[in-house]
């Protein structure tokens, strides 16, 4: 993907001084009053179904990009599942994984090509449309999650995927913490598989036909299921807490009905406030050192994230 006009355009606009935000549609983070703010280029450049990778501009709308790549049967994973509204560039700047991140892999693995703008309003490029032909630094690792504070995003190539022939959701009853280490195992890849201590919620996303092998199989084990339409909603929750995979059973098991968990990923939905995270002083003096690389006079996105990066969640 090589610089465009609009990128250079974007560039000029943000300029080497002055705090600026990068704006969207405001729907994840709202900007703060009296800074200046500029808007991401907007469309698609280009898509290549068989190649599966889209280009396009940070500031097209999610909306815009899904109804374009579902004509040919694709899509990209933005975490669309929690988010579905706001532009391209919000959804990697925040860095919100949905509840179908066990199946669908991370946000931070769709995007392969990033140009952004640093805090002296230099371009940056980083990554490439193909593996092969990258080399260096992951950049666009880091982009993601970081809040546009390493960057502004201006263009980006991303990853598309095959639209699933099926995507099914069911509930298992009476669940316990024994059970459901019996139940995941029976499952190949599950898009999401969601626990309350009491009963689980699997998404099984593939050939109709697999995914009733599948749950006939589970059926024969002696597990009682169902197949459900709508399914309890993580976001209903205020707080997220996030653990190790393997202590899930065990938050979970003393929270019965009163939390949410993904399992296999280590993210608890709850109400409760988590406790204070302790970071690692060396990591933080890692990400101080990141943040002045790239912007030594803290100008971009001021006041977006907790931290000079924040880990996409």
């Amino acid at each position: 993907m090589g610089l465009n006009p609009r990128t250079t355009r974007f560039a000029e606009e943000i300029g080497p001084n002055g705090a600026v935000w990068i704006r969207g549609t405001g729907s994840r983070v709202s900007a703060p009053t009296g800074v200046r703010t500029v808007a991401a280029p907007a469309g698609i450049d280009s898509f290549q179904p068989d190649e599966m990778t889209v280009s396009c501009g940070a500031g097209t709308s999610l909306l815009e990009l899904d109804e374009s790549l579902r004509e040919h049967g694709q899509y990209v994973n933005l975490g669309q599942h929690r988010h579905s509204s706001g532009t391209v560039g919000g959804a990697l700047a925040t860095g919100w994984n949905d509840h179908l991140r066990l199946g669908r892999g991370h946000v931070r693995e769709s995007l392969l090509e990033a140009h952004i703008v640093d805090g002296r309003g230099d371009v940056v490029k980083g990554g490439g449309p193909t593996v092969k032909n990258v080399s260096g630094f992951d950049l666009c690792r880091l982009l993601v999650g970081s809040h546009g504070r390493l960057g502004a995003l201006a263009a980006v190539t991303l990853r598309t995927r095959p639209l699933p022939a099926a995507t099914r959701w069911f509930r298992v009853e009476d669940v316990s913490a024994s059970g459901i280490t019996d139940l995941i195992t029976r499952f190949h890849r599950p898009s999401s598989v969601l626990w309350d201590a009491r009963s689980a919620w699997v998404c099984l996303e593939g050939h109709p036909s697999d995914i009733d092998a599948t749950m006939a199989d589970l059926a024969g084990s002696g597990h009682v299921t169902e197949e459900v339409e709508q399914v309890p909603s993580p976001y209903r929750f205020a707080h997220r807490w996030s653990v190790a995979p393997g202590r899930v059973f065990d938050h979970v098991s003393v929270r019965a009905g009163r939390v949410l968990a993904e399992v296999g990923i280590g993210v608890i939905h709850t109400d409760e406030t988590p406790p204070d995270p302790v970071v690692d002083p060396v990591i933080l003096e890692i990400h101080r050192r990141l943040w002045t690389s790239f912007d030594p006079d803290r100008r971009l996105n001021p006041g977006a994230g907790d931290v000079p990066f924040v880990t996409a969640r």
